[in-house]
């Protein structure tokens, strides 16, 4: 069976980026000439575009067209980035995902009133106070993900670095070991949806790209959850990789 021709069209336009007759930051023709080019539909060019829009290949400047934009999609590997062996030796969580790569990342702390699913999550009072660390990651110049982690204040008094910007080497898992509150096991809850307005804004999203969701729930030897961490993915951006036994 032959593919609809949108995807034809939206092939053509990545092989021109694979070979370099269309690099990054490179305006494409409008949907007019290229429907003109390729001898189809106005539509078909722009069921083609949404395409490559959701892929991250292309994205949309408000009143300036067309751009191209590749971007390496970053790995991130389950369950060996949260092993102990790994923060606990001092890197970063994210230096597991990221191999190297440019990596600009924001935080902001502060303590807010925890919500109804954190409290229940964390077996505390619903709007009783928590810390909140709230972070922006960028990668190679491009917003890929937001992220908010919710903590308990009697582990922030235990663990008084994990309420820094800068927790230090290992970030917090490693500062509430310290604390003889080491996380043994992490459990992690994946919904791939749209994204509202404001996450769209945040993550600079292009019209029709969707979010991947992850609430990662940590828990001390006792079972209890100490950490709530809620991340937003631009799914365009990412590969998710799992490795587990049939033991598992």
């Amino acid at each position: 069976m032959a593919a609809p021709a949108y995807r034809n069209v939206a092939d053509a336009i990545r092989a021109d980026i694979a070979g370099r007759r269309l690099v990054e930051g490179d305006r494409l023709p409008t949907v007019r000439e290229l429907a003109e080019r390729f001898d189809v539909p106005v539509g078909t060019v722009s069921r083609a575009i949404d395409l490559l829009r959701a892929e991250g290949v292309v994205v949309s400047r408000h009143g300036r067209g067309l751009y191209v934009r590749t971007f390496s999609r970053v790995r991130r590997t389950s369950p060996q980035r949260l092993h102990r062996q790994h923060w606990g030796q001092g890197r970063s969580i994210q230096d597991a995902d990221t191999h190297g790569r440019m990596r600009v990342e924001h935080v902001e702390v502060t303590e807010v009133p925890a919500p109804a699913t954190v409290a229940e999550a964390l077996a505390i009072t619903e709007g009783a106070a928590v810390l909140t660390r709230s972070r922006r990651f960028a990668i190679d110049d491009r917003v890929v993900q937001t992220a908010i982690s919710y903590l308990p204040l009697d582990v922030v008094a235990a663990a008084p670095a994990v309420a820094y910007t800068g927790p230090g080497p290992g970030g917090i898992y490693a500062r509430m070991a310290e604390a003889g509150l080491a996380p043994v096991k992490f459990t992690e809850n994946i919904v791939c949806r749209m994204p509202t307005q404001q996450e769209a804004t945040e993550l600079d999203l292009p019209t029709g790209t969707p979010v991947i969701a992850i609430t990662r729930h940590a828990h001390i030897a006792t079972g209890r959850c100490i950490e709530i961490n809620q991340m937003l993915l631009d799914a365009s951006a990412y590969d998710l990789e799992y490795h587990f036994t049939a033991d598992s």
